[in-house]
């Protein structure tokens, strides 16, 4: 008996080889990882069954939007861009241009803010520059008991954070408000814990900063006047007026600006115990004081 000829048509393990060799060859990251996201993601499957059906032809359709998708990881577009999400703290947040991605290492604010409030008291906090909202869509998700105000002042970015809060089942916790972060309107001795990851690296700094960082990400979100420590000072100012006495500042910042916030917590005068803490990567990212 002839063996059954095989079909004409490309199947979904020719895509990944030939896809891996093309990011592969572009200098991507994790090239093989990246060809079964975009493939699960084109064809609506998770990546595991993605491997269990090698064997499936593509049809034309499918084949076209997946070229097109490689080709743009391959220009170093990050691949949470095309995705349309990125997973923080376990959960898929929605990304746009407007947006940053979130990064893991802005998982210790909210580690942070977990471990050292209470977490069946009822509490408000602020975040300062919420971007996606996935730092304050996360907190009133991991606590719910306490209530937020999201601030932004992108429009396109706070219409992302208002469908994180919807989609994530967060909204009825959570207050969205179009506003700089430099001047919130928040009332005094309002808040029991206020957080931010706002702008921080200096613009003398932009050479360092990665390629794909800069070229498709918004640069309002990433870039902060006087050596990258405006908005970290504004935030500071903030703190200091619209927290409770007891009330919790979280502040990212970038690896080599622990110090400079520290001192910047002690001008403010109203600030104790400030300690920085370390991401995984050992690096000083994350700076905490208490209002005294």
């Amino acid at each position: 008996m002839q063996p059954k000829p095989e079909p004409d048509g490309v199947r979904l393990r020719d895509y990944e080889r030939n896809a891996t060799a093309r990011l592969t060859k572009a200098g991507v990251d994790s090239p093989r990882l990246c060809a079964q996201l975009l493939a699960a993601h084109v064809l609506g499957l998770d990546r595991l069954h993605c491997i269990l059906e090698a064997e499936r032809e593509l049809d034309p359709a499918a084949m076209d939007r997946l070229d097109a998708l490689t080709a743009r990881r391959a220009t170093g577009e990050p691949l949470a861009r095309i995705l349309g999400r990125k997973e923080f703290f376990s959960r898929d947040f929605l990304v746009t241009p407007a947006t940053l991605i979130p990064r893991p290492e802005t998982e210790l604010l909210v580690e942070t803010a977990l471990e050292l409030l209470p977490a069946q008291t009822p509490l408000y906090f602020a975040d300062l520059g919420a971007g996606s909202g996935c730092i304050g869509v996360t907190l009133a998700l991991e606590r719910p008991a306490w209530r937020g105000l999201l601030l932004e002042i992108n429009a396109e970015a706070l219409a992302v954070a208002q469908a994180n809060a919807r989609r994530l089942d967060a909204a009825q916790r959570l207050a969205c408000l179009r506003a700089d972060l430099r001047q919130a309107p928040l009332a005094a001795c309002s808040c029991d814990l206020l957080v931010s990851n706002p702008p921080y690296i200096a613009e003398c700094e932009r050479p360092l900063v990665m390629d794909e960082v800069v070229r498709f990400e918004p640069h309002t979100a990433l870039f902060s006047p006087d050596h990258g420590l405006a908005h970290l000072q504004a935030a500071v100012a903030q703190a200091a007026r619209a927290l409770k006495v007891g009330g919790l500042l979280l502040l990212e910042h970038g690896a080599g600006q622990g110090t400079a916030v520290r001192g910047l917590l002690a001008a403010a005068t109203v600030f104790a115990h400030v300690a920085t803490r370390r991401d995984l990567a050992g690096l000083e990212r994350c700076t905490l004081a208490w209002k005294k």
